[in-house]
């Protein structure tokens, strides 16, 4: 009996030991581990955020028709993932004119810009969706019947006094950097230069996703080509439409244009006083000309062409 008890003594202390070294264990081992998970969580999100940062980064370089963002900043983050937010407006000769907001979302495995050049369109026109500011179009004239019909708005806007506005042109052919500096007024800025599409493409329907290259001043520099050209390589997954794929023809383009000498440009944007834009009115080598935010000049800022 006397043996039983001590048996059933032995057996509990060695539980009561087991169950304390169990114990001392878990509290060990679940803040190392937690620790690690937290650390390869955030590890894990912060390269899925740098991806996506560089995504929008890529586009804000490759398509946004003259459009700036003001910053490009991590929102509501926390261990799982978080979101990517970018505000955009437009620089109109000095004159700042909100735009969209860029927002994507990034978890511990992927990343993806869920809003970016969001359009409402009609039959002669198309809008921002989120702030309804209209959009400056080009056009493909192997097209014979775009989405938004054809504009030829550079006179109506010539007309108007008062006001800073933009302009997107399209060319009848193609043109180089210098001619195209050679036919535009030096009181107009060309803010933004097209690259094209490609076969019979409708660039009036890719949501304004458009390649260009955003000029500085109205002044496009060799080097600012190199890294354009760089970006255009770097590109990915720049969105297909109706069987065009934009990625594949920035590479392309990329390929064929090593120098700025050598590039072409279907169109420019350009922007300035209203009434500056006379002289281009009737202009041979303008197919369309389709006009995009404009705004009232008021005497405390200054037009900055």
């Amino acid at each position: 009996m006397n043996q039983d008890k001590q048996f059933e003594k032995l057996a509990f202390k060695i539980k009561a030991k087991r169950w304390l070294i169990t114990i001392l264990l878990i509290i060990v081992l679940v803040p190392i581990i937690a620790a690690i998970g937290y650390k390869a969580s955030q590890s894990l999100s912060g390269k899925q955020s740098g991806q996506l940062m560089a995504d929008m980064s890529i586009n804000q370089t490759l398509i946004s028709p003259n459009i700036q963002n003001s910053d490009l900043a991590l929102g509501n983050t926390g261990i799982g993932g978080g979101t990517v937010i970018s505000h955009q407006y437009k620089d109109i000769d000095g004159y700042h004119i909100p735009w969209q907001t860029v927002q994507g979302k990034y978890n511990w495995l992927s990343h993806q810009i869920q809003s970016d050049n969001l359009v409402d369109w009609g039959k002669n026109v198309a809008y921002t969706r989120t702030t309804q500011t209209k959009i400056p179009l080009f056009y493909n004239d192997q097209v014979k019947s775009p989405l938004v019909h054809k504009a030829y708005e550079i006179s109506d806007v010539a007309d108007m006094k008062g006001y800073v506005g933009e302009v997107a042109l399209t060319f009848k052919q193609p043109m180089t950097y210098k001619q195209i500096k050679q036919r535009i007024p030096s009181n107009i800025q060309a803010n933004w230069f097209w690259l094209g599409v490609s076969g019979k493409a409708d660039p009036t329907m890719q949501d304004n996703n458009l390649l260009g290259i955003q000029s500085m001043n109205g002044t496009i520099q060799e080097s600012d080509y190199r890294y354009f050209r760089k970006s255009l390589k770097k590109a990915d997954d720049l969105g297909t439409y109706n069987n065009f794929s934009i990625t594949k023809f920035a590479h392309q383009y990329a390929q064929k244009y090593p120098s700025l000498n050598k590039a072409k440009f279907a169109g420019v944007i350009v922007t300035g006083k209203t009434e500056n834009f006379k002289p281009l009115v009737n202009q041979k080598w303008i197919a369309e000309s389709s006009v995009g935010a404009a705004i009232k000049r008021v005497p405390y800022i200054k037009p900055s062409f």
